[in-house]
Protein backbone atom coordinates (compact mmCIF):
# COMPACT_ATOMS: atom_id res chain seq x y z
CA UNK A 1 0.00 0.00 0.00
CA UNK A 2 3.01 2.68 0.94
CA UNK A 3 5.06 1.00 -2.02
CA UNK A 4 2.42 2.34 -4.75
CA UNK A 5 2.63 6.05 -4.33
CA UNK A 6 6.79 5.90 -4.05
CA UNK A 7 6.92 3.87 -7.20
CA UNK A 8 4.64 6.86 -9.32
CA UNK A 9 7.03 9.24 -7.73
CA UNK A 10 9.95 7.70 -8.71
CA UNK A 11 8.90 6.78 -11.95
CA UNK A 12 7.87 10.86 -11.72
CA UNK A 13 11.43 11.76 -10.78
CA UNK A 14 12.35 9.49 -13.71
CA UNK A 15 10.14 10.80 -16.18
CA UNK A 16 11.73 14.14 -15.20
CA UNK A 17 15.25 13.20 -14.87
CA UNK A 18 14.90 11.45 -18.72
CA UNK A 19 13.27 15.37 -19.63
CA UNK A 20 16.28 17.37 -18.63
CA UNK A 21 18.57 15.01 -19.62
CA UNK A 22 16.75 14.97 -23.57
CA UNK A 23 16.53 19.09 -22.72
CA UNK A 24 20.30 19.39 -21.78
CA UNK A 25 21.40 16.64 -24.77
CA UNK A 26 19.28 18.52 -27.51
CA UNK A 27 20.17 21.82 -26.56
CA UNK A 28 24.28 20.39 -26.42
CA UNK A 29 24.12 19.07 -29.93
CA UNK A 30 25.55 21.07 -32.80
CA UNK A 31 24.84 20.85 -36.12
CA UNK A 32 28.46 18.87 -37.12
CA UNK A 33 27.78 15.93 -34.88
CA UNK A 34 24.16 15.84 -36.58
CA UNK A 35 25.73 15.86 -39.86
CA UNK A 36 28.21 12.93 -38.90
CA UNK A 37 25.01 11.28 -37.66
CA UNK A 38 23.69 11.30 -40.78
CA UNK A 39 26.59 11.05 -42.93
CA UNK A 40 27.19 8.03 -40.74
CA UNK A 41 23.68 6.64 -41.22
CA UNK A 42 24.07 7.27 -45.15
CA UNK A 43 27.50 4.74 -45.24
CA UNK A 44 25.64 2.22 -43.21
CA UNK A 45 23.44 2.43 -46.15
CA UNK A 46 25.36 2.46 -48.77
CA UNK A 47 27.32 -0.63 -47.14
CA UNK A 48 24.17 -2.34 -46.43
CA UNK A 49 22.85 -1.69 -50.38
CA UNK A 50 26.89 -2.62 -51.49
CA UNK A 51 26.49 -5.94 -49.73
CA UNK A 52 22.93 -6.47 -51.13
CA UNK A 53 24.26 -6.06 -54.36
CA UNK A 54 27.17 -8.47 -53.74
CA UNK A 55 24.88 -10.98 -52.26
CA UNK A 56 22.98 -11.12 -55.69
CA UNK A 57 25.86 -11.01 -57.86
CA UNK A 58 28.21 -13.84 -56.00
CA UNK A 59 25.81 -15.92 -54.44
CA UNK A 60 22.91 -15.62 -56.51
CA UNK A 61 20.66 -15.05 -53.86
CA UNK A 62 16.83 -13.05 -54.62
CA UNK A 63 16.76 -9.14 -53.81
CA UNK A 64 14.51 -10.37 -50.64
CA UNK A 65 16.74 -13.13 -49.19
CA UNK A 66 19.38 -10.94 -50.53
CA UNK A 67 18.51 -7.74 -48.28
CA UNK A 68 18.20 -9.76 -45.12
CA UNK A 69 21.33 -11.15 -45.26
CA UNK A 70 23.32 -8.22 -45.64
CA UNK A 71 21.83 -6.77 -42.31
CA UNK A 72 22.88 -10.42 -40.62
CA UNK A 73 26.08 -10.41 -42.32
CA UNK A 74 27.16 -6.87 -41.30
CA UNK A 75 26.06 -7.36 -37.99
CA UNK A 76 28.13 -10.29 -37.63
CA UNK A 77 31.22 -8.80 -39.52
CA UNK A 78 31.07 -5.95 -36.25
CA UNK A 79 31.03 -8.88 -33.71
CA UNK A 80 33.63 -10.45 -35.06
CA UNK A 81 35.48 -7.49 -35.45
CA UNK A 82 36.37 -8.09 -39.57
CA UNK A 83 36.18 -5.80 -42.33
CA UNK A 84 33.92 -5.11 -44.81
CA UNK A 85 36.18 -5.81 -47.60
CA UNK A 86 36.48 -9.60 -47.56
CA UNK A 87 36.93 -12.03 -50.24
CA UNK A 88 34.18 -13.71 -51.57
CA UNK A 89 35.40 -17.40 -50.23
CA UNK A 90 34.65 -15.49 -47.11
CA UNK A 91 31.24 -14.26 -47.67
CA UNK A 92 30.47 -17.35 -48.53
CA UNK A 93 31.53 -19.36 -45.32
CA UNK A 94 29.69 -16.43 -43.67
CA UNK A 95 26.21 -16.67 -45.44
CA UNK A 96 26.25 -20.71 -45.31
CA UNK A 97 26.91 -20.77 -41.42
CA UNK A 98 23.95 -17.92 -40.97
CA UNK A 99 21.78 -19.61 -43.34
CA UNK A 100 22.46 -23.09 -41.16
CA UNK A 101 21.79 -21.25 -38.11
CA UNK A 102 18.69 -19.85 -39.36
CA UNK A 103 17.65 -23.12 -40.63
CA UNK A 104 18.39 -24.85 -37.05
CA UNK A 105 16.28 -21.94 -35.71
CA UNK A 106 13.15 -22.54 -37.88
CA UNK A 107 13.66 -26.31 -37.37
CA UNK A 108 13.52 -25.81 -33.21
CA UNK A 109 10.47 -23.41 -34.22
CA UNK A 110 8.60 -25.69 -35.76
CA UNK A 111 9.34 -28.47 -33.69
CA UNK A 112 7.95 -26.52 -30.87
CA UNK A 113 4.93 -25.48 -32.68
CA UNK A 114 3.99 -29.23 -33.10
CA UNK A 115 4.76 -29.93 -29.35
CA UNK A 116 2.76 -27.40 -28.31
CA UNK A 117 0.22 -28.47 -30.91
CA UNK A 118 0.38 -32.31 -29.96
CA UNK A 119 0.19 -30.82 -25.74
CA UNK A 120 -2.77 -28.44 -26.82
CA UNK A 121 -4.68 -31.96 -28.73
CA UNK A 122 -3.90 -33.95 -25.82
CA UNK A 123 -4.93 -31.66 -22.91
CA UNK A 124 -8.58 -31.22 -25.12
CA UNK A 125 -8.52 -35.34 -25.65
CA UNK A 126 -8.27 -35.74 -21.66
CA UNK A 127 -10.84 -32.67 -20.82
CA UNK A 128 -13.42 -34.12 -23.15
CA UNK A 129 -13.15 -37.67 -21.37
CA UNK A 130 -13.24 -35.97 -17.96
CA UNK A 131 -16.61 -34.74 -19.12
CA UNK A 132 -17.96 -37.35 -20.84
CA UNK A 133 -16.92 -39.91 -17.48
CA UNK A 134 -19.08 -37.54 -15.02
CA UNK A 135 -22.06 -36.88 -17.39
CA UNK A 136 -22.77 -40.75 -17.65
CA UNK A 137 -21.63 -42.19 -14.06
CA UNK A 138 -22.85 -39.15 -11.49
CA UNK A 139 -25.72 -39.24 -9.58
CA UNK A 140 -26.91 -35.73 -10.42
CA UNK A 141 -26.04 -33.50 -7.21
CA UNK A 142 -22.09 -32.88 -8.18
CA UNK A 143 -22.66 -30.71 -11.58
CA UNK A 144 -24.80 -28.33 -9.16
CA UNK A 145 -22.08 -28.08 -6.54
CA UNK A 146 -18.62 -27.89 -8.39
CA UNK A 147 -19.42 -27.45 -12.06
CA UNK A 148 -16.45 -27.37 -14.30
CA UNK A 149 -14.24 -27.33 -11.46
CA UNK A 150 -15.93 -30.44 -10.71
CA UNK A 151 -15.00 -31.85 -13.88
CA UNK A 152 -11.11 -31.18 -14.27
CA UNK A 153 -11.35 -32.74 -10.55
CA UNK A 154 -12.74 -35.81 -11.88
CA UNK A 155 -10.36 -35.80 -15.09
CA UNK A 156 -7.72 -35.81 -12.59
CA UNK A 157 -9.16 -38.32 -10.06
CA UNK A 158 -11.12 -40.60 -11.84
CA UNK A 159 -10.32 -43.40 -9.66
CA UNK A 160 -12.01 -41.79 -7.05
CA UNK A 161 -15.30 -40.82 -9.07
CA UNK A 162 -15.56 -44.51 -10.01
CA UNK A 163 -15.67 -45.70 -6.21
CA UNK A 164 -17.87 -42.66 -5.71
CA UNK A 165 -20.33 -43.41 -7.66
CA UNK A 166 -20.01 -47.32 -7.01
CA UNK A 167 -21.00 -46.34 -3.36
CA UNK A 168 -23.90 -44.33 -4.62
CA UNK A 169 -25.09 -46.75 -6.77
CA UNK A 170 -25.57 -49.09 -4.01
CA UNK A 171 -28.08 -46.57 -2.19
CA UNK A 172 -30.29 -46.23 -5.48
CA UNK A 173 -33.38 -48.11 -6.00
CA UNK A 174 -34.52 -49.89 -8.36
CA UNK A 175 -36.95 -46.65 -10.00
CA UNK A 176 -34.01 -44.22 -9.61
CA UNK A 177 -31.44 -46.69 -11.23
CA UNK A 178 -34.04 -46.97 -14.13
CA UNK A 179 -34.34 -42.93 -14.37
CA UNK A 180 -30.63 -42.80 -14.11
CA UNK A 181 -30.17 -45.75 -16.91
CA UNK A 182 -32.62 -43.18 -19.33
CA UNK A 183 -30.32 -40.08 -18.95
CA UNK A 184 -32.74 -38.61 -15.95
CA UNK A 185 -31.03 -36.18 -13.63
CA UNK A 186 -31.32 -37.19 -9.89
CA UNK A 187 -32.24 -34.52 -7.32
CA UNK A 188 -28.85 -33.67 -5.30
CA UNK A 189 -28.78 -35.57 -2.14
CA UNK A 190 -28.64 -33.10 1.18
CA UNK A 191 -26.58 -34.80 4.05
CA UNK A 192 -28.67 -33.76 7.28
CA UNK A 193 -26.57 -31.35 9.48
CA UNK A 194 -25.82 -31.79 13.44
CA UNK A 195 -27.45 -29.36 15.46
CA UNK A 196 -23.98 -27.90 17.52
CA UNK A 197 -24.69 -25.60 20.87
CA UNK A 198 -23.66 -22.38 21.41
CA UNK A 199 -20.81 -23.52 24.21
CA UNK A 200 -17.46 -21.23 25.23
CA UNK A 201 -15.42 -22.37 22.35
CA UNK A 202 -17.76 -20.27 19.65
CA UNK A 203 -18.01 -17.43 21.92
CA UNK A 204 -14.05 -17.32 21.58
CA UNK A 205 -14.12 -17.89 18.38
CA UNK A 206 -16.87 -15.00 17.54
CA UNK A 207 -14.41 -12.13 19.69
CA UNK A 208 -11.04 -13.54 17.95
CA UNK A 209 -12.91 -12.72 14.64
CA UNK A 210 -13.84 -9.31 15.86
CA UNK A 211 -10.72 -8.34 17.85
CA UNK A 212 -8.92 -9.52 14.11
CA UNK A 213 -11.53 -7.56 12.60
CA UNK A 214 -11.35 -4.32 14.69
CA UNK A 215 -7.21 -4.49 14.10
CA UNK A 216 -7.31 -4.97 10.60
CA UNK A 217 -9.68 -1.64 10.24
CA UNK A 218 -7.27 0.26 12.72
CA UNK A 219 -4.42 -1.06 9.85
CA UNK A 220 -6.23 -0.14 7.39
CA UNK A 221 -7.23 3.49 8.80
CA UNK A 222 -3.46 3.92 9.66
CA UNK A 223 -2.35 2.92 6.67
CA UNK A 224 -5.19 5.40 4.65
CA UNK A 225 -3.43 8.06 7.05
CA UNK A 226 0.20 7.35 5.85
CA UNK A 227 -0.75 7.36 2.66
CA UNK A 228 -2.45 10.52 2.60
CA UNK A 229 0.67 11.68 4.74
CA UNK A 230 2.90 10.56 1.72
CA UNK A 231 0.34 12.13 -0.68
CA UNK A 232 0.89 14.86 0.44
CA UNK A 233 4.35 15.32 0.79
CA UNK A 234 4.99 14.05 -2.71
CA UNK A 235 2.42 16.63 -3.70
CA UNK A 236 4.02 19.19 -2.49
CA UNK A 237 7.99 17.61 -3.58
CA UNK A 238 5.72 17.33 -7.02
CA UNK A 239 4.91 21.68 -6.73
CA UNK A 240 8.09 22.38 -5.73
CA UNK A 241 9.88 20.39 -8.19
CA UNK A 242 7.55 21.80 -10.98
CA UNK A 243 8.94 25.66 -9.62
CA UNK A 244 12.32 24.25 -9.77
CA UNK A 245 11.48 22.74 -13.57
CA UNK A 246 10.29 25.89 -14.34
CA UNK A 247 13.11 28.48 -12.98
CA UNK A 248 15.38 25.84 -14.35
CA UNK A 249 13.34 25.82 -17.48
CA UNK A 250 13.77 30.24 -17.75
CA UNK A 251 17.04 29.58 -17.05
CA UNK A 252 17.90 27.20 -19.61
CA UNK A 253 16.15 29.31 -22.01
CA UNK A 254 17.90 32.14 -20.97
CA UNK A 255 21.33 30.19 -21.21
CA UNK A 256 20.35 28.78 -24.55
CA UNK A 257 19.92 32.39 -25.79
CA UNK A 258 22.65 33.16 -24.71
CA UNK A 259 24.51 29.96 -26.23
CA UNK A 260 23.21 30.54 -29.56
CA UNK A 261 24.53 34.59 -28.99
CA UNK A 262 28.02 32.86 -28.32
CA UNK A 263 27.29 30.40 -30.96
CA UNK A 264 26.62 32.42 -34.03
CA UNK A 265 29.70 35.49 -32.47
CA UNK A 266 31.83 32.08 -32.51
CA UNK A 267 30.61 30.59 -35.57
CA UNK A 268 31.28 34.67 -36.95
CA UNK A 269 34.96 34.77 -35.55
CA UNK A 270 35.14 30.99 -37.25
CA UNK A 271 34.06 32.10 -40.38
CA UNK A 272 36.47 35.27 -40.01
CA UNK A 273 39.09 32.93 -39.41
CA UNK A 274 38.33 30.75 -41.74
CA UNK A 275 38.54 33.33 -44.63
CA UNK A 276 41.38 34.33 -43.24
CA UNK A 277 43.17 30.72 -43.62
CA UNK A 278 41.72 30.68 -46.72
CA UNK A 279 43.48 33.93 -47.94
CA UNK A 280 46.41 32.43 -46.08
CA UNK A 281 45.93 29.28 -47.89
CA UNK A 282 45.55 30.57 -51.21
CA UNK A 283 48.95 32.85 -50.98
CA UNK A 284 50.29 29.47 -49.41
CA UNK A 285 49.35 28.11 -52.62
CA UNK A 286 50.20 30.80 -55.04
CA UNK A 287 53.69 30.93 -53.21
CA UNK A 288 54.10 27.15 -53.60
CA UNK A 289 52.58 27.06 -57.46
CA UNK A 290 55.35 29.67 -58.25
CA UNK A 291 58.12 28.07 -56.17
CA UNK A 292 57.03 24.49 -58.11
CA UNK A 293 56.90 26.46 -61.66
CA UNK A 294 60.49 27.32 -60.68
CA UNK A 295 61.16 23.99 -59.77
CA UNK A 296 60.04 22.69 -62.38
CA UNK A 297 61.76 25.27 -65.20
CA UNK A 298 64.96 24.10 -62.97
CA UNK A 299 64.24 20.66 -63.25
CA UNK A 300 63.38 21.21 -67.29
CA UNK A 301 66.64 23.13 -67.50
CA UNK A 302 68.72 20.29 -65.24
CA UNK A 303 66.76 17.92 -68.06
CA UNK A 304 67.96 19.68 -71.18
CA UNK A 305 71.59 19.99 -69.95
CA UNK A 306 71.22 16.36 -68.82
CA UNK A 307 70.20 15.64 -72.19
CA UNK A 308 72.46 17.41 -73.93
CA UNK A 309 75.34 16.14 -72.10
CA UNK A 310 73.99 12.46 -72.87
CA UNK A 311 73.48 13.42 -76.24
CA UNK A 312 77.56 14.74 -76.21
CA UNK A 313 78.61 11.88 -75.04
CA UNK A 314 76.48 9.53 -77.04
CA UNK A 315 78.44 11.65 -79.96
CA UNK A 316 80.87 10.86 -78.20
CA UNK A 317 81.22 7.59 -77.39
CA UNK A 318 79.89 7.03 -81.31
CA UNK A 319 82.76 8.71 -83.08
CA UNK A 320 85.09 6.72 -80.56
CA UNK A 321 82.86 3.48 -81.80
CA UNK A 322 83.58 4.65 -85.16
CA UNK A 323 87.18 5.36 -84.53
CA UNK A 324 87.31 2.15 -82.81
CA UNK A 325 85.77 0.64 -85.20
CA UNK A 326 88.25 1.77 -88.03
CA UNK A 327 90.91 1.37 -86.50
CA UNK A 328 89.74 -2.73 -85.80
CA UNK A 329 89.12 -2.60 -89.67
CA UNK A 330 92.57 -0.81 -90.41
CA UNK A 331 93.99 -3.37 -88.13
CA UNK A 332 92.48 -6.40 -89.24
CA UNK A 333 93.11 -5.33 -93.04
CA UNK A 334 96.78 -5.14 -92.07
CA UNK A 335 96.84 -8.37 -89.92
CA UNK A 336 95.11 -9.93 -93.37
CA UNK A 337 97.70 -8.18 -95.88
CA UNK A 338 100.30 -9.82 -93.02
CA UNK A 339 98.59 -12.97 -92.98
CA UNK A 340 98.24 -13.15 -96.57
CA UNK A 341 101.86 -12.13 -97.09
CA UNK A 342 103.04 -14.84 -94.23
CA UNK A 343 100.59 -17.42 -96.07
CA UNK A 344 102.54 -16.49 -99.35
CA UNK A 345 105.81 -16.92 -97.91
CA UNK A 346 104.70 -19.98 -96.48
CA UNK A 347 102.96 -21.53 -100.29
CA UNK A 348 106.71 -20.04 -101.71
CA UNK A 349 108.49 -22.13 -98.58
CA UNK A 350 106.41 -25.29 -99.22
CA UNK A 351 106.90 -24.82 -102.60
CA UNK A 352 110.95 -24.50 -102.40
CA UNK A 353 110.34 -27.56 -100.05
CA UNK A 354 108.59 -29.63 -102.37
CA UNK A 355 111.63 -28.82 -105.23
CA UNK A 356 113.78 -29.88 -102.55
CA UNK A 357 112.22 -32.82 -101.95
CA UNK A 358 111.60 -33.52 -105.19
CA UNK A 359 115.42 -32.55 -106.24
CA UNK A 360 116.45 -34.85 -103.22
CA UNK A 361 113.72 -37.77 -104.72
CA UNK A 362 115.65 -37.18 -107.79
CA UNK A 363 119.27 -37.69 -106.25
CA UNK A 364 118.16 -40.35 -104.25
CA UNK A 365 116.62 -41.93 -107.35
CA UNK A 366 120.22 -40.99 -109.17
CA UNK A 367 122.07 -42.56 -106.55
CA UNK A 368 120.44 -45.77 -105.57
CA UNK A 369 120.40 -46.39 -109.82
CA UNK A 370 124.07 -45.87 -109.42
CA UNK A 371 124.33 -47.92 -106.78
CA UNK A 372 122.26 -50.34 -108.70
CA UNK A 373 124.79 -50.32 -111.80
CA UNK A 374 127.35 -50.01 -108.77
CA UNK A 375 126.35 -53.24 -107.58
CA UNK A 376 125.79 -54.92 -110.84
CA UNK A 377 128.93 -54.25 -111.64
CA UNK A 378 130.59 -55.32 -108.33
CA UNK A 379 128.34 -58.05 -108.97
CA UNK A 380 129.77 -59.14 -112.66
CA UNK A 381 133.17 -58.12 -111.67
CA UNK A 382 133.07 -60.33 -108.77
CA UNK A 383 131.63 -62.92 -111.28
CA UNK A 384 134.38 -62.23 -113.38
CA UNK A 385 136.97 -62.49 -110.82
CA UNK A 386 135.76 -65.39 -109.63
CA UNK A 387 135.31 -66.90 -113.05
CA UNK A 388 139.34 -65.78 -113.82
CA UNK A 389 140.24 -66.65 -109.67
CA UNK A 390 138.69 -70.01 -111.54
CA UNK A 391 141.12 -70.17 -114.11
CA UNK A 392 143.73 -68.60 -112.60
CA UNK A 393 143.52 -71.49 -109.43
CA UNK A 394 143.20 -73.68 -111.87
CA UNK A 395 146.51 -72.74 -113.28
CA UNK A 396 148.13 -71.12 -110.70
CA UNK A 397 146.23 -72.76 -107.29
CA UNK A 398 148.91 -72.47 -104.99
CA UNK A 399 150.60 -70.02 -106.15
CA UNK A 400 148.22 -66.36 -106.41
CA UNK A 401 146.15 -67.63 -104.06
CA UNK A 402 147.21 -65.32 -100.61
CA UNK A 403 147.69 -62.36 -103.39
CA UNK A 404 144.17 -62.59 -104.98
CA UNK A 405 142.57 -63.19 -101.53
CA UNK A 406 144.28 -60.14 -100.40
CA UNK A 407 143.54 -57.82 -103.35
CA UNK A 408 139.90 -59.05 -103.49
CA UNK A 409 139.51 -58.08 -99.39
CA UNK A 410 141.10 -54.29 -100.10
CA UNK A 411 138.56 -53.65 -103.00
CA UNK A 412 135.77 -55.00 -100.75
CA UNK A 413 136.41 -52.76 -97.90
CA UNK A 414 136.86 -50.01 -100.06
CA UNK A 415 133.48 -50.19 -101.39
CA UNK A 416 132.37 -50.46 -98.02
CA UNK A 417 134.00 -47.53 -96.75
CA UNK A 418 132.71 -45.28 -99.47
CA UNK A 419 128.73 -46.82 -98.87
CA UNK A 420 129.00 -45.93 -95.25
CA UNK A 421 130.08 -42.37 -96.09
CA UNK A 422 127.55 -41.83 -98.38
CA UNK A 423 124.86 -43.06 -95.81
CA UNK A 424 126.61 -40.47 -93.06
CA UNK A 425 125.80 -37.96 -95.98
CA UNK A 426 122.39 -38.59 -96.67
CA UNK A 427 121.33 -38.99 -92.79
CA UNK A 428 123.20 -35.29 -91.92
CA UNK A 429 121.17 -33.64 -94.40
CA UNK A 430 118.15 -35.47 -93.41
CA UNK A 431 118.27 -33.72 -89.86
CA UNK A 432 119.49 -30.53 -91.45
CA UNK A 433 115.77 -30.72 -93.13
CA UNK A 434 114.26 -32.06 -89.78
CA UNK A 435 115.40 -29.04 -87.60
CA UNK A 436 115.17 -26.19 -90.07
CA UNK A 437 111.27 -27.27 -90.81
CA UNK A 438 110.50 -27.65 -86.98
CA UNK A 439 112.35 -24.36 -86.23
CA UNK A 440 110.13 -22.76 -88.54
CA UNK A 441 106.78 -24.32 -87.63
CA UNK A 442 107.75 -23.54 -84.26
CA UNK A 443 108.43 -19.75 -85.10
CA UNK A 444 104.58 -19.41 -86.93
CA UNK A 445 103.15 -20.66 -83.97
CA UNK A 446 105.04 -18.17 -81.73
CA UNK A 447 104.22 -15.23 -84.27
CA UNK A 448 100.42 -16.85 -84.28
CA UNK A 449 100.16 -16.77 -80.48
CA UNK A 450 101.72 -13.49 -79.89
CA UNK A 451 99.13 -12.21 -82.58
CA UNK A 452 96.04 -13.63 -80.93
CA UNK A 453 97.26 -12.79 -77.21
CA UNK A 454 97.44 -8.66 -78.72
CA UNK A 455 94.15 -9.48 -80.05
CA UNK A 456 92.92 -11.09 -76.57
CA UNK A 457 94.18 -7.85 -74.61
CA UNK A 458 92.43 -5.49 -77.25
CA UNK A 459 89.06 -7.21 -76.81
CA UNK A 460 89.84 -7.28 -72.70
CA UNK A 461 90.41 -3.79 -73.10
CA UNK A 462 87.52 -2.72 -75.03
CA UNK A 463 85.27 -5.12 -72.44
CA UNK A 464 86.79 -3.18 -69.19
CA UNK A 465 85.91 -0.13 -70.82
CA UNK A 466 82.18 -0.69 -72.15
CA UNK A 467 81.38 -2.37 -68.63
CA UNK A 468 83.43 1.03 -67.34
CA UNK A 469 81.32 2.69 -68.99
CA UNK A 470 77.61 0.87 -67.82
CA UNK A 471 78.87 0.85 -64.11
CA UNK A 472 79.23 5.12 -64.71
CA UNK A 473 75.53 5.21 -66.30
CA UNK A 474 74.12 2.28 -63.50
CA UNK A 475 75.72 4.43 -60.81
CA UNK A 476 74.13 7.45 -62.24
CA UNK A 477 70.77 5.61 -62.57
CA UNK A 478 70.99 4.64 -59.01
CA UNK A 479 71.94 8.12 -57.71
CA UNK A 480 68.89 9.61 -59.41
CA UNK A 481 66.77 6.14 -58.09
CA UNK A 482 68.04 7.31 -54.16
CA UNK A 483 67.44 10.77 -54.67
CA UNK A 484 63.89 10.10 -56.35
CA UNK A 485 62.79 7.82 -53.32
CA UNK A 486 64.10 10.52 -50.80
CA UNK A 487 62.45 13.05 -52.32
CA UNK A 488 59.02 10.96 -51.75
CA UNK A 489 60.09 9.76 -48.64
CA UNK A 490 60.07 13.22 -47.45
CA UNK A 491 57.50 14.12 -49.07
CA UNK A 492 55.24 11.29 -47.74
CA UNK A 493 56.83 11.95 -44.43
CA UNK A 494 56.07 16.02 -44.55
CA UNK A 495 52.21 14.69 -45.56
CA UNK A 496 51.73 12.62 -42.62
CA UNK A 497 53.24 15.06 -40.10
CA UNK A 498 50.71 17.18 -41.59
CA UNK A 499 47.94 14.92 -41.04
CA UNK A 500 48.73 14.23 -37.88
CA UNK A 501 48.81 17.34 -36.35
CA UNK A 502 45.45 17.64 -37.77
CA UNK A 503 43.97 14.40 -36.45
CA UNK A 504 45.22 15.92 -32.94
CA UNK A 505 43.53 19.30 -33.55
CA UNK A 506 40.40 17.54 -33.87
CA UNK A 507 40.89 14.73 -31.15
CA UNK A 508 41.05 17.86 -28.84
CA UNK A 509 38.50 19.65 -30.37
CA UNK A 510 36.27 16.63 -30.17
CA UNK A 511 37.64 15.69 -26.67
CA UNK A 512 36.32 19.11 -25.80
CA UNK A 513 32.94 18.76 -27.31
CA UNK A 514 32.26 15.58 -25.11
CA UNK A 515 33.66 17.18 -21.87
CA UNK A 516 31.39 20.18 -22.41
CA UNK A 517 28.49 17.98 -23.01
CA UNK A 518 28.69 15.18 -20.17
CA UNK A 519 29.31 18.91 -17.68
CA UNK A 520 26.05 18.60 -15.38
CA UNK A 521 23.35 20.57 -15.39
CA UNK A 522 21.68 19.11 -12.67
CA UNK A 523 21.44 20.55 -8.46
CA UNK A 524 22.79 17.98 -5.79
CA UNK A 525 19.31 17.54 -5.00
CA UNK A 526 18.28 16.59 -8.31
CA UNK A 527 21.64 14.48 -8.55
CA UNK A 528 20.02 12.66 -4.80
CA UNK A 529 16.95 12.15 -6.46
CA UNK A 530 18.03 10.61 -9.48
CA UNK A 531 20.94 8.79 -7.98
CA UNK A 532 19.63 5.48 -8.72
CA UNK A 533 18.80 6.46 -12.24
CA UNK A 534 22.23 7.75 -12.73
CA UNK A 535 24.12 4.36 -11.14
CA UNK A 536 21.76 2.83 -13.70
CA UNK A 537 23.02 4.77 -16.36
CA UNK A 538 26.55 5.27 -15.44
CA UNK A 539 26.13 0.80 -15.20
CA UNK A 540 25.31 0.66 -18.73
CA UNK A 541 27.55 2.82 -19.86
CA UNK A 542 30.51 1.52 -18.61
CA UNK A 543 28.83 -2.21 -20.06
CA UNK A 544 28.56 0.52 -23.61
CA UNK A 545 32.25 0.91 -22.68
CA UNK A 546 33.64 -2.13 -22.45
CA UNK A 547 32.24 -3.02 -24.98
CA UNK A 548 33.63 -0.07 -27.15
CA UNK A 549 36.91 -0.82 -25.86
CA UNK A 550 36.97 -4.52 -26.68
CA UNK A 551 35.65 -3.34 -30.16
CA UNK A 552 38.39 -0.92 -30.30
CA UNK A 553 41.26 -3.11 -29.26
CA UNK A 554 39.82 -5.95 -31.43
CA UNK A 555 39.69 -3.23 -34.78
CA UNK A 556 43.37 -1.91 -33.65
CA UNK A 557 44.68 -5.46 -33.57
CA UNK A 558 43.21 -5.90 -36.53
CA UNK A 559 44.63 -3.00 -38.19
CA UNK A 560 48.12 -3.62 -36.94
CA UNK A 561 47.80 -7.42 -38.66
CA UNK A 562 46.86 -5.84 -41.67
CA UNK A 563 49.74 -2.88 -41.11
CA UNK A 564 52.14 -5.31 -40.43
CA UNK A 565 51.10 -7.48 -43.54
CA UNK A 566 50.90 -4.97 -46.18
CA UNK A 567 54.56 -4.02 -44.52
CA UNK A 568 56.19 -7.48 -45.15
CA UNK A 569 54.57 -7.53 -48.62
CA UNK A 570 55.94 -4.05 -49.26
CA UNK A 571 59.55 -5.12 -47.72
CA UNK A 572 59.06 -8.87 -50.38
CA UNK A 573 58.83 -6.62 -53.52
CA UNK A 574 61.74 -4.59 -52.40
CA UNK A 575 63.58 -7.10 -51.87
CA UNK A 576 62.81 -8.78 -55.01
CA UNK A 577 63.03 -5.64 -56.88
Amino acid sequence: MIGKPMTRAGSSRASDAQSVVSVSSVRTVDHARLRDKARQMHMADNLRLAMCARLQQKLRKSPKVAEELASEVLRALRLRGLSPDLSDAELAEIVHDLTLRRQEQQQLAAHKLQLAAQSRGSGRQSSSKGNERPNNNSSGHQPNNTGSRGGREVAVTGGISSRTVADDDRYLTATQAQQKSVGFSLPPRVSPKKERDNGIWEEIVKFSSVEEEMEAQREKERKARERHEYTAKLEAQVLHKRQAKQQERERSAEFHRQTLEKIRQAEDEERSKEQQRLEREHQLISVQTQQRLAKHQQMERERAIKKAQEQQAAERLERQRKDDLACEQARKDAEKHRVEQVFQENEAQLEKKRQHQARERELEIKLAEEYIIMEQRKDDARKQQIENMAENIKKKMKIFDDTAKATTDAKAREEDERVKRYQQEYARKQLEDDRKRRSDAEARSHSQQEYLRVQMQEKREREKARKRDLDNQADLWRQERIEGERRDKFTKQQRAMRNRSQQNVLVQQMHEREQRSLEADQTSLEVQLNSRLLQKIHQQAGAAQSQADDVVSETQNRSRELQEQERRSQRTLRFKD
